[in-house]
């Protein structure tokens, strides 16, 4: 807008200038744009102003609120300290809290097997190295009951097939009752 008429300007590209249309007057491209970017940068400002004088009065009633909803909190708490007493804390031993706490771990498990078998999950991801390395370190170190450890689980594995080649063999299917009295439970555990 010419500084004088306040008309629309006309940019000249050969002269690098303004030119008003209405009064004829050429202003430099440097002095317009100069007060074009004063005259925005002081609205910016002003409309600033106005969001951050709104938002100190928003966090002013945030506070306020705040403020209030704790005097309810403690006038709420004394009325139960009146009518209801002062709540006994119990004064425990570490072992004491420890028992609690690993009951109460165990209830948390027994409700939350998923829960549980993703955090064991996460774990061994997070420290495959750790503990491939502390089982390499176990057998080294206890040599014996590794061996004994895996002579276990080769008998187990030859046990369970000489049961399955007995089951193929006499012709026993899932839904036979005669399976009941010629094995016992304890030689088929490892089947299931």
């Amino acid at each position: 807008r010419c500084p004088n008429c306040s008309y629309k300007l006309v940019f000249l590209e050969k002269r690098l200038r303004y030119k008003c249309a209405k009064c004829s007057r050429v202003f430099l491209q440097k002095f317009i744009e100069n007060r074009d970017f004063r005259i925005w940068n002081s609205y910016r400002r002003e409309t600033e102003m106005k969001e951050l004088l709104v938002e100190i009065k928003q966090l002013e009633e945030v506070k306020q609120k705040k403020k209030e909803l704790r005097e309810l909190n403690r006038i709420a708490k004394a009325l139960r300290l009146l009518f209801n007493g002062p709540k006994l804390r119990l004064n425990l031993t570490p072992e004491e809290r420890r028992i609690r706490k690993r009951e109460y771990n165990r209830k948390w498990n027994e409700n939350n097997p998923e829960k549980v078998r993703a955090i064991k999950r996460r774990q061994l991801e997070n420290h495959r190295e750790q503990r491939y390395a502390y089982l390499k370190a176990w057998r080294i170190t206890n040599l014996d009951k590794s061996r004994l450890k895996q002579r276990l689980t080769h008998w187990r594995r030859q046990q369970a097939k000489i049961v399955q080649e007995e089951l193929r063999f006499n012709g026993y299917t899932l839904n036979t009752n005669g399976l009941d009295d010629s094995f016992s439970t304890f030689g088929l555990s490892d089947q299931l």
